[in-house]
Parts: C-alpha cells; sequence; structure tokens
C-alpha cells in the first residue's frame, strides 16, 4: 500500500496525504518591504496538493531578516500578500504552515534597520558568510541582547504568529534549526550568558519554550509546529552536548501539545529519529534527504507520522502525484533556488503524460466533503486477474456508510479508501491464467470489496460476466451488487421456498426490486414496505401486496411471514420478529449485529453478498431477454458522485444511481 498517501491527524487538521513540503528559502520577496512577490501565489498553488505546506522562513520583525529577497509578516503589506497565498492553497484543498526565522547573529548589517548589528544570545562572531544584496559578505560581530530585550523578541514572535493567522494560514511552525536565533541560544557554542538564558540545558532552551508559549497563546497548541535539526551544523551552531540538549528539549515539548515535531537529519551519525521520536507524543514529521522508497518504509515502520520533502516538492510541484503513479522526477537547477524571477522557481513542468488513474476516495470520517478524486497508481493484473478499464459504477448504501464511519468497527480501512462494490467497462489486459476474457471484451462484476471508483480496476475473473451485447454500461454496473446479493440472501442464506411467504422491507432499492422479482420468480408470496409513491412500480415487480411505512404498521399486516428479509435495520428489524411464522427466519444485510439481537427460539443472519461470475452471468442473461427488470434512477458523472452517494443516503427514489466514468 502507498502509505504516503493515506490520511494523517497533524494538529487540528487531517492532512489528504503524509507528504509535507519544507520549508526553503527561495528569495522572491521585494528586498525593500520584505512584501512576497506576486509570483509565490502560484508557486504555492502548483504544491498544494502536498498534505502541508511549510512555508519558506519569514521574518518576524524587521531585525529577524537575514536573506535578500526574504518576506516578512509584521506589516500590513506583508500580511495582505500573504494573504494571496493562503487563499490560494486553499482554494486547492491544501494546507499551509507559516515558518517563522529569527536569522539572530548570522544577519548583517546591510540587511536591518539603520544599519543594526545582529543581535544574539552572545557576542560571538560566527564563521563564514550571508548572502547579501552586494553578494557574499563575511559575518559581523553580532550584539549580545539584554536580558530586558529577550521578551521583546518573544512578543515579536507572537505578534507574527497573529498576523499569520490574520492572512488566513493554517498554523505556524518555530524554525528552531539551522543555526537560527533559537538554536543560537540553545547552543553552548553560541549562547555564553551568565542570566536565566545561559549556562545549563534548561536555561538554553528557556527561550525557546517562552517562544513556543507566546505563539501557542496566539494560535493554540494544536496550530503550532517545531522544527529542530540536531548536529546540521550549519551556520557554524555547535553544542557540547548534542543529544542530552536536544533529549531534554523535546521533552519540554512533549506535555505542550503541539500539532507537530518536525526533525531534519542530514549529516548525524546518531540515530537522532530512534532518540527523539520516543520522547514526544505527537504527529513526528522526519526530514533530511528522504525518497519515496524510504518515506514509504518509514511510514511503514511507524518512525514518522509524516515525511518533509525540500527540493523533490521544489522541482516537481506535482510530487504527490508522480509518487503515487512511481513517475519519473524533474531534477532540480541549484543555480536558481536564490535567484530573483519566474525562472527556476514556477516553471518546473506538472507530469503531462503519464496515464492517469482517478479514484474516488475518502480522506477520513465525514460527510460529503471528505470525498475527493484523487490520482493514484494504475494497477496491473495479477494471475487470475483482469484489468478492467471503468465506464460505469454502481451506487450502493454501503458507499455512504462508511463514508460516514457507520461500520468502521466491521469494516476497518486504510485511509484514504477507494470507494465503489461493483462496475462495467472493457477488458484493458488479462493477467496469466485467465481463460475466456480478451482486450476489448465488455464485462461487469462485483469486487467482493472496495475499489470500483477508479479509472482501472484489477478484478479476478471469476468475478466478472460478459455484458450482453444489447446491454448498456450504465444498466449493467446497475446489476451486480444489488442482484447478488438479493438471489443469495433468499435463496441461499434464507432458503426461501415456493409457496412461503417473504417480507422484504425497503423494496424500492436496488437490493429489494431484485428481491421482489426473484422471489416472484420462485412461486413465493410477496409483502413489500416502501414508500406509496413506489408502490406501482413495486406491483409491476411482482409484489402482491406493497405496505406504505409511512402511513401503516406493517405488523398490522403481515402474519406468519417466513422469511423477512430485512434491508432497513433498526426499530424495524427489531419489530420483525412479532411477524414471524413459527419456523419463520429473518435475513439482514442491514444490522451486521443481528446475532446479538436475535430473541430466544427465533433464527437471524447476517449475509454478506458473495461474487460469483456464473450467477451474475444467469442474471444478465436474464435481464437482457427481457425477463428482469433493471431499475436505474439516475445516472451521473464522475464528477456529480460525491453528492449522489448522498442522496443515497437521503433517499433517491426507486432504483440505482449508477455513476458514469
Amino acid at each position: 500500500m502507498n502509505t504516503l498517501s493515506t490520511a494523517v491527524q497533524i494538529g487540528r487538521y487531517t492532512l489528504r496525504n503524509r507528504m509535507v513540503m519544507a520549508p526553503m528559502t527561495r528569495s522572491r520577496a521585494n528586498d525593500a518591504d520584505g512584501v512576497q512577490s506576486e509570483l509565490a501565489v502560484t508557486y504555492y498553488r502548483q504544491r498544494a496538493t502536498a498534505g502541508l505546506i511549510v512555508t519558506e522562513g519569514v521574518f518576524p520583525s524587521a531585525m529577524g531578516k537575514g536573506y535578500v529577497r526574504t518576506p516578512g509578516i509584521h506589516t500590513d503589506a506583508q500580511v495582505a500578500a500573504w494573504k494571496q497565498v493562503a487563499d490560494a492553497v486553499h482554494a486547492e484543498g491544501g494546507r499551509i504552515f507559516m515558518q517563522l526565522m529569527h536569522t539572530g547573529r548570522i544577519s548583517h548589517p546591510s540587511m536591518l534597520p539603520g544599519g543594526a548589528l545582529p543581535v544574539a544570545p552572545s557576542a560571538i562572531k560566527p564563521a563564514g558568510q550571508s548572502f547579501t544584496a552586494k553578494g557574499m559578505e563575511d559575518f559581523v560581530m553580532p550584539r549580545a541582547l539584554e536580558t530586558s530585550e529577550v521578551a521583546g523578541i518573544v512578543a515579536e514572535y507572537r505578534q507574527a504568529t497573529r498576523r499569520a493567522l490574520e492572512a488566513g494560514f493554517d498554523g505556524v511552525e518555530l524554525h528552531a534549526a539551522s543555526g537560527y536565533l533559537p538554536e543560537q541560544f540553545l547552543s553552548s557554542g553560541s549562547n555564553q550568558r551568565s542570566d536565566q538564558y545561559g549556562g545549563s540545558i534548561a536555561n538554553r532552551a528557556r527561550f525557546i519554550l517562552e517562544v513556543l508559549d507566546a505563539m501557542i497563546a496566539e494560535a493554540g497548541s494544536d496550530r503550532v509546529g517545531i522544527k529542530i535539526s540536531p548536529e546540521m551544523g550549519f551556520n557554524d551552531i555547535k553544542d557540547e552536548s548534542l543529544v542530552e540538549t536536544y533529549a531534554y528539549l523535546v521533552r519540554q515539548l512533549a506535555p505542550l501539545n503541539l500539532a507537530y515535531l518536525h526533525v531534519a537529519k542530514f549529516k548525524a551519525e546518531y540515530d537522532y529519529h530512534g532518540a527523539l521520536r520516543p520522547l514526544f507524543n505527537g504527529a513526528y514529521i522526519l526530514g533530511g534527504g528522504q525518497t519515496r522508497e524510504s518515506g514509504e518504509q518509514r511510514i511503514a515502520a511507524g518512525e514518522a507520522d509524516a515525511v518533509a520533502y525540500g527540493s523533490a516538492f521544489l522541482a516537481n510541484p506535482d510530487l504527490p502525484r508522480r509518487f503515487a503513479l512511481q513517475a519519473p522526477l524533474n531534477a532540480p537547477n541549484p543555480a536558481l533556488f536564490y535567484a530573483p524571477g519566474a525562472q527556476g522557481y514556477i516553471d518546473y513542468p506538472a507530469q503531462a503524460d503519464a496515464p492517469a488513474n482517478r479514484a474516488l476516495r475518502i480522506h477520513a470520517y465525514g460527510g460529503e466533503e471528505v470525498m475527493q478524486w484523487d490520482d493514484v497508481p494504475a494497477p496491473q493484473p495479477g494471475a487470475g486477474e483482469v484489468l478492467v478499464r471503468v465506464a460505469a459504477a454502481g451506487v450502493n448504501g454501503l458507499d455512504w456508510k462508511i463514508r460516514d464511519g457507520l461500520v468502521k468497527d466491521v469494516f476497518q480501512l486504510p485511509l484514504p479508501a477507494t470507494l465503489g462494490l461493483e462496475l462495467a467497462g472493457e477488458v484493458a489486459a488479462v493477467g496469466a491464467g485467465v481463460d475466456g476474457y480478451a482486450i476489448g471484451d465488455r464485462v461487469f462484476g462485483a469486487l467482493g470489496g472496495l475499489g470500483a471508483y477508479a479509472g482501472h480496476v484489477a478484478v479476478a475473473a471469476s468475478k466478472l460476466a460478459l455484458t450482453p451485447a444489447t446491454m448498456d454500461d450504465a444498466t449493467a454496473a446497475a446489476i451486480p451488487v444489488a442482484a447478488m446479493t438479493a438471489w443469495q440472501a433468499l435463496f441461499e442464506t434464507g432458503r426461501l421456498q415456493r409457496g412461503e411467504t417473504v417480507l422484504i422491507h425497503g423494496a424500492a432499492g436496488g437490493v429489494g426490486g431484485y428481491a421482489v422479482q426473484f422471489a416472484k420468480q420462485a412461486g413465493v408470496r410477496v409483502l413489500a414496505t416502501a414508500q406509496g409513491r413506489n408502490a406501482d412500480l413495486l406491483h409491476r415487480l411482482g409484489a402482491d401486496q406493497v405496505i406504505d411505512y409511512k402511513t401503516t404498521r406493517f405488523e398490522d399486516v403481515a402474519k406468519n411471514v417466513d422469511l423477512v428479509f430485512d434491508l432497513v435495520g433498526g426499530e424495524t428489524l427489531d419489530r420483525s420478529w412479532q411477524v414471524l411464522s413459527p419456523q419463520g427466519r429473518i435475513v439482514s444485510i442491514a444490522a451486521p449485529d443481528i446475532a446479538a439481537r436475535v430473541p430466544e427460539g427465533r433464527r437471524g443472519s447476517w449475509h454478506t453478498m458473495h461474487p460469483d461470475g456464473a450467477l451474475l452471468a444467469r442474471i444478465a442473461a436474464q435481464a437482457a431477454g427481457g425477463e428482469l427488470t433493471v431499475v436505474v434512477s439516475e445516472v451521473v458523472t464522475a464528477d456529480q458522485a460525491p453528492a449522489a452517494i448522498e442522496r443515497n443516503k437521503t433517499g433517491h427514489g426507486a432504483g440505482k444511481t449508477v455513476i458514469r466514468f
């Protein structure tokens, strides 16, 4: 299974996949005022299929700027520009956090107000150079912050958090890595203070914890994350006890209930992921040089909840789709990482020519809004399987029950999950050992599980039947699940015999309509409950008596029933025991817990349809010969499918709804 494509909870949000776009400096903002470029709207929109985007580092105040053409979030103009970015990502269904980055001592006077010296925990000049408007210039000696000044910087982070939320961001990330101000406070090599912010590990971690408290006060803990990168060594950062320092810090983070901990590991030989993940009780984002394969392995092994990708997202705006299709990746161009303009920024192409295989999937349990069409890998038929190019698929009540989470204890699914139980289409490929089917044959069938709402589906050949030449795909797609469920429930599980009486609850639906016809063909007296508006249809299908459940109690009419076929469940099932004959029994497809609800001395069974290609072929022959009526209530397009499934829940009339692909 493609674990990177499954949903995950990060703070208050359910992300549609586990691929996080890592924060990356891109240097496209207006250098004079720190206002984000309009190009950034396109850049982030292009990458909105990431489960979560974390922006490039954004300076929380003018003194936090550290690189040329980087954006801020402390002025109204900056907020307005960032709002366009957040709106663009949300319009594509994405989530986006802003990374707050105060560079501290690695800035340069040429980028700071009035040519001020950069600030730091201590006046220790780092080795290296700063990226300025004039090019690379040596770092300068920073000014050590007075104790009284620290609270003001903490307040700047709080204000920046507030302004990020005003701009519409879903949350904020504290950049506490890469040798910037928070890590400068944390590390013994850059912090030689003698006050409450220096000396012991606890004192050196104090600044980070105070900043997080301030950010949480604005956003709530479930909208605040933090990034750390032990032993990265960037910007001349050093610490004499790295393992102890970071273990202490993460232990202090655990009770804060942050949205996530983002740990990027690059050069270190020590297993920081193995050491730190058990110390943190929230979502763990693992970063640093990961591939699709390693990301899958990390998730599957429980080593991370999500994986951060940097240059792969930079060069592949559609990275989740490429991973899903296992398609080739664009190579990034490092020479243009920080260059101004569109080139190397918004001109990386999306995968246009890969064979698309769209699937209607749920990413969480809920209503219509949790369903969406995703790109998924095109399957290949295994031994005994046929690859079907889907033309139509039938909608079933189980779709919305699974979507709503009503049967999740019975049908436990890894999310996201593709819905759909039955299909009709054309054979696109044939697996080894398959006889009787050739490419181009029209087929239909039930899967015996989920996955029919997709462009291509691999199905066991034994579950399929040839579609009669006179039958269209929409009609064929309305048959498999409902018809086989009805036949098997009546005659295999229910043991219905000629001369008996059957009561069918919910008879106007797809299964009920077939059950009425099969029972009548078998010489059975048929009673049906349905809305009165469907009485004429049910009489035409063969019902001897139709009971309008809205105006009449069925138990006042039905007596000595040999078999109750329950398609409704709930109170209707509980009231049905009293209408049974002494040898009567109930078969339900609506109450998985029926065994626990059977009164003493009574018989009740739960029925699950099992795909049977031979039975389906016989049913299809009946339908093609006019002996069986296929009732289709509506045919909808793929884009209309989520709404159609919702109508199936609330009552859409008689017969089946079919999705045409």
